[in-house]
């Protein structure tokens, strides 16, 4: 995944507002699915967090993955370049 010490300034950079607000609430479910010691399901954990992330930010699951794929891609790339 991302770095961890990505601040949002430094995404905000790369991204509109909006996509880094889903993207960092995508990454704390994420992270708390992973310190509740629930299973890694990829489809399911995914799923989940889309779900989730849609609802909050009135957007479809499907633009919430794309957001969130597009962020790490991102910032791969960003980190590629260092």
């Amino acid at each position: 995944m991302s770095e961890p010490n990505m601040d949002s300034g430094q995404l905000a950079e790369m991204m509109p507002e909006l996509e880094v607000q889903v993207y960092e609430y995508m990454k704390k479910v994420y992270d708390e699915l992973a310190e509740a010691g629930e299973k890694y399901d990829e489809a399911k954990n995914d799923t989940y967090a889309e779900q989730k992330a849609s609802r909050r930010f009135n957007v479809t699951a499907e633009e919430a993955a794309k957001i969130y794929a597009k962020a790490e891609s991102q910032l791969r790339r960003r980190d590629l370049k260092r």
